[in-house]
């Protein structure tokens, strides 16, 4: 061979064998690429013309690789075949799909000491994009692809980094393309060009180029070569090498990575993390995983997730505590001048720029978050700021908020105003009050996730600057009796003086405030609701509204000493006086006793978006769109007696949204495209006996019931394919499961999969 002397790694053509199994993959793949609907298939299939011939693309749906066993032909990401010397073969193959360590359960390190031997190779992950090559044409032609495709700007600039690496070596495309060849391979490299495309980890000029990490064998199954065997053909052809480390065992290498980790960096020099490579026991089969570092690369990694959001004026949530002081920084950073921004939102060009920024801010003012939010406020000269109670009835929200706006002059905006018309009408008069006040108060008591999400991320999407601080009424679970008590005297003390809550009209009251009550779900700045708020106020659930108002006005003038000044105490005993003798206009009772028919009925799941995101590796929309359906247009007029009872219940509900469902989840059925959760339980707790017997399934011994559904398999559509409706994956779940909503599933259709799963969730009960 005409390049023996590179390395001692010669591969030949694929023995029969393994044309074998070449023949049998393709015809599998273009079964599976073929099914119609196309929103069905979990095989993509793309040709493309390259050289005068035509190259076939094959992509996977992506989060299928992690399902065990995987329903996927090939585990190959990066796979693409045509017509060569007269067959059909594969030109260029990835390496099969690997995962970062816990992302699955052979990453998992008792898994990997158990089942993998040495040695064990750590090369360092650099960050860029996807490029391989391959010899075609008896070596007179380098084909180039991105990932997963040809013709490309990524392809297109692979090819040119790759020509500049040759000729500086003394090398042609066609002495790359012969070795390819001859070895019958495909060499993975990693492009990094910032110029040409920004990642997350900044690579001066020196550094810019082809970093070859792999020479994979062009067959079915994964052949790889060592990293050292690599490097010989980088030093041949000039291209970069990675840095690598050999290790006998695990253990030394994972002190070395663990060190990493620590130090936040490898000689000096920032980088995502390390690939593994080693051996399966047994079958001295290669094995490949990966780790990637949270800090800094993950949290920079957000920070660009973070500033796109912002940019394109939608929600975001954050992991890492850095990302809010961060995000607070480009809200202002944005509007003090957005020419700044002009080139990330058109391509992506300044996050390294703009992280720069932000860090030397940071630095400077990062030990004082008064004075690092005062700074970051001073950049468009506006601060807006809502407050946002989060209490149950009784517990004094509107007496202290008016007493706030008495003493500040703050925007108040009382949900109870709105009678039966709440929801985004509520958060849009928020919204407007903005326009005449620095300073909103939302008064309502937003105890559940979804209440305070919805009104968060609408503040947020129009008003870049606004903060967010709570105040919350907070109580031990040994006190809910204690402080439902208190807050039911406190209802009665004042009478008829309140829009809505008047106990004679409501000789259920005690009830409905302890459902309520129990339905009220606490802040939690790490969730995706919550993570737009800053800061907590605590308020004390059985003191007096007095106490909990010096305690806010504390909080608020040392926090914004700018914008308020302390009052007096007299000026608080005035403003508390005002608002304990505020008589509200009263909203129309009867209205709100006799509301509209509604179309449907549904449950409305709180905080289910990580477990979703456990299980399907996508970007999801917000989970203010998932729910499940419990009647729709067919249902009603099949269940009849159904509906009454879903409208008797929601009558007793509807006037705090408090009635919660513990469901639970036990199948995930998905074609790739589109992606149901089928929910196997709806439980609702009855222990006073008040759930209305035509909606009850059936009722267990602590006085849970399981109620009915006039959909025959309840579900939560967690993706659509674009165009797909809701009906056709309904028809799927009957097919997987039957019209009797069978416990296992009794079918599965062609391109379709089904896997068990465990998702337990909460959701509140509303009609619409």
């Amino acid at each position: 061979m005409k390049f023996s002397n590179i390395s001692s790694m010669n591969w030949g053509p694929l023995t029969r064998q393994e044309q074998d199994k070449f023949q049998q993959l393709l015809a599998k793949m273009n079964g599976m690429s073929g099914i119609k609907p196309a929103s069905k298939r979990v095989q993509g299939k793309t040709i493309s013309e390259f050289a005068g011939r035509e190259i076939t693309s094959w992509k996977s749906t992506d989060f299928l690789y992690k399902k065990e066993p995987c329903p996927l032909p090939t585990m190959a990401r990066g796979l693409f075949t045509g017509m060569n010397a007269g067959e059909e073969r594969i030109l260029n193959r990835g390496y099969d799909k690997f995962f970062n360590i816990n992302e699955v359960s052979k990453t998992k390190w008792e898994w990997i000491e158990a089942n993998t031997h040495g040695p064990y190779e750590l090369t360092v992950k650099e960050d860029g994009c996807l490029i391989m090559a391959s010899g075609m044409d008896n070596g007179k032609t380098l084909l180039v692809t991105s990932k997963h495709a040809v013709n490309v700007p990524h392809a297109e600039m692979g090819r040119k980094w790759m020509e500049r690496h040759l000729s500086q070596a003394g090398k042609s495309a066609e002495d790359l393309a012969m070795f390819l060849l001859e070895n019958n391979a495909t060499a993975v490299f990693e492009l990094c060009d910032d110029d040409f495309e920004e990642h997350i980890l900044e690579y001066t000029e020196r550094m810019r180029g082809l970093y070859l990490h792999g020479i994979n064998r062009n067959a079915v199954e994964l052949d790889t070569w060592p990293s050292a065997e690599v490097a010989k053909v980088a030093e041949y052809f000039g291209f970069y090498s990675v840095q690598r480390f050999e290790f006998d065992n695990i253990k030394d290498g994972r002190e070395l990575a663990d060190k990493v980790r620590i130090d936040q960096m490898l000689d000096g020099r920032t980088i995502e993390g390390f690939v593994i490579r080693c051996k399966l026991n047994g079958s001295n089969k290669p094995y490949m995983f990966k780790i990637k570092y949270d800090i800094p690369y993950l949290m920079f990694r957000e920070w660009r997730e973070v500033t796109n959001r912002i940019l394109g004026r939608k929600p975001y949530r954050t992991v890492y505590p850095l990302t809010k002081d961060y995000a607070a920084w480009v809200k202002q950073a944005w509007q003090a001048n957005p020419a700044e921004f002009i080139g990330f939102s058109n391509s992506q060009k300044g996050m390294f720029t703009i992280r720069k920024r932000f860090l030397e801010f940071y630095e400077k003012y990062g030990d004082n978050k008064q004075q690092l939010y005062d700074e970051i406020s001073q950049m468009t000269g506006k601060t807006k700021v809502l407050l946002m109670p989060v209490g149950t009835i009784g517990c004094g929200k509107t007496t202290l908020s008016l007493a706030l706006s008495r003493i500040f002059g703050f925007g108040h905006v009382q949900s109870d105003n709105f009678g039966s018309k709440r929801g985004n009408v509520f958060n849009m008069s928020v919204l407007q009050e903005f326009d005449r006040n620095s300073f909103v108060i939302a008064d309502r008591s937003n105890h559940i996730s979804s209440l305070r999400k919805n009104l968060t991320y609408t503040i947020q999407n129009e008003l870049v600057n606004c903060r967010i601080i709570a105040l919350q009424w907070v109580h031990e679970d040994s006190q809910q009796q204690e402080v439902l008590d208190k807050n039911y005297e406190r209802v009665i003390l004042r009478g008829d003086n309140h829009q809505v809550t008047i106990p004679k009209r409501m000789p259920m009251l005690y009830k409905v405030m302890k459902g309520f009550l129990s339905a009220s779900k606490p802040l939690d700045l790490e969730s995706e609701s919550d993570c737009l708020v800053e800061d907590i106020i605590e308020l004390d659930s059985l003191a007096d509204t007095k106490s909990n108002l010096y305690k806010v006005i504390k909080y608020l003038c040392d926090i914004f000493p700018d914008m308020l000044n302390q009052p007096s105490s007299n000026e608080i005993d005035e403003a508390l006086k005002y608002a304990l003798a505020y008589v509200p206009e009263p909203v129309n009772v009867e209205e709100k006793s006799k509301p509209n028919k509604p179309s449907f009925f549904a449950l409305y799941p709180e905080d289910i978006q990580p477990k979703l995101k456990s299980l399907v590796d996508k970007d999801m929309g917000s989970s203010h769109n998932y729910r499940i359906i419990l009647t729709n247009a067919q249902t009603k007029l099949k269940h009849k007696m159904l509906l009454k009872g879903y409208i008797e219940l929601s009558t007793k509900g509807s006037l705090f949204e408090s009635i919660k469902v513990d469901c639970f989840a036990d199948y995930i059925v998905s074609n790739g495209d589109n992606v149901a959760l089928r929910v196997k339980t709806l439980t609702i707790g009855d222990k006073d006996n008040s759930i209305p017997n035509r909606i009850i399934a059936s009722k267990g011994p602590n006085g849970d019931i399981q109620i009915k559904s006039g959909i025959a398999v309840p579900h939560i559509i967690v993706q659509k394919a674009k165009g797909e409706d809701d009906e056709s994956i309904e028809q799927v779940l009957e097919q997987v499961f039957g019209l009797e909503n069978a416990n296992t599933p009794q079918n599965c259709p062609v391109g379709w999969s089904v896997s068990p799963v465990d998702v337990k969730f909460s959701a509140t009960f509303g009609r619409w």
